[in-house]
């Protein structure tokens, strides 16, 4: 029963995972925690910091390897099915993708970067998601081009591609995309769900294990953002998981929380069945079997966080959830 167990512990542990889940999404970025608090509220969001220096020239967007030709692909796939089915098909689809740490940080500057060849975890979640919203498109190109919008909405906050305005943690991943109509995030209406304030520093205190803060501008500006940067988060203890699983679908999105200082999530994958198909360093995209024992397995996780993509490929925001648990899957 493969399950992905870290090799190693404390801070290579988390910077191990945190470089494949685009890390704090980059996850170089995405991070939160502390005690339950008694509302659900949703994380809050605090916006870019205004007073970043200008943003440098911006690149046009990179598409590595064959990633137009399997985004087009990939499109045409899903063009008709509801979006968690069309996801966990793409997601068994790419089943042995290598992994690939740090990848958008890779050239001197920022730009858009696809790439359907390499994951880390959160890029394989970002990319998928972004698929499966680019099928209203009458011809392959357009289906590429599709593709990248969604990714640009998805990655960056109002879209601006800067390295200041990646969504750096997981947290600000999903409730930017909540806002903008791709996902809904279940977590605070599953039930044994709690709650935490959880400041976001990762990134700040520890600048060296990124090479894109090695300039000036870019660490101003994250020291700027995660200065006062206090999320609520919603997770679902792992005791409570098994009972929660009734409830999820395949499709579903589902965040590792973590107990790791300045971080919020420290993984991330699909659901597919009661198994997990995510991308893993040192093994690529894998299935694991059993996500209750898998979340269990791995190191400084205290629970789940759960997103489920909705049909609004337009980017409308949905309708409020009402308080009422989500029902089982048919």
């Amino acid at each position: 029963m493969p399950r992905f167990r870290p090799i190693v512990a404390g801070l290579a542990f988390s910077l191990l995972l945190q470089a494949g889940c685009r890390s704090a999404n980059s996850l170089a970025s995405r991070a939160i925690d502390t005690p339950p608090a008694a509302t659900q509220a949703p994380p809050a969001v605090p916006a870019a910091p205004a007073a970043a220096p200008a943003a440098p020239a911006r690149l046009p967007p990179l598409l590595v390897g064959n990633t137009a030709e399997v985004a087009a692909d990939a499109v045409d796939a899903t063009a008709k099915g509801p979006r968690g089915r069309s996801l966990v098909g793409l997601a068994r689809r790419f089943l042995g993708r290598p992994y690939q740490a740090f990848s958008l940080d890779q050239g001197p500057g920022e730009r858009l970067r696809l790439d359907l060849t390499h994951f880390d975890c959160f890029l394989f979640v970002e990319q998928l998601l972004a698929l499966v919203n680019s099928h209203r498109v009458s011809t392959r190109t357009a289906a590429v081009e599709d593709f990248s919008r969604h990714v640009q909405k998805l990655r960056y906050e109002d879209g601006q591609v800067d390295y200041c305005h990646r969504h750096h943690y997981f947290s600000r991943w999903a409730a930017a995309a909540e806002r903008q109509g791709y996902v809904v995030n279940l977590t605070p209406f599953l039930p044994g769900a709690v709650s935490r304030s959880r400041r976001l520093n990762f990134m700040s205190t520890h600048a060296a294990s990124y090479a894109p803060l090695k300039q000036p501008r870019n660490l101003a500006c994250i020291q700027a953002l995660e200065k006062d940067l206090l999320v609520q988060q919603s997770y679902v203890p792992l005791a409570a998981l098994p009972g929660v699983m009734p409830s999820l679908r395949g499709g579903d999105i589902f965040g590792l929380v973590t107990r790791v200082e300045g971080l919020d999530v420290t993984h991330v994958g699909l659901v597919d069945g009661r198994d997990a198909i995510h991308a893993a360093p040192g093994r690529g995209v894998i299935r694991s079997r059993d996500l209750v024992r898998y979340a269990a397995g791995v190191q400084e996780v205290i629970g789940v966080m759960v997103l489920r993509p909705i049909p609004n490929p337009d980017g409308q925001a949905p309708a409020p959830l009402s308080s009422t648990p989500p029902s089982s899957a048919p």
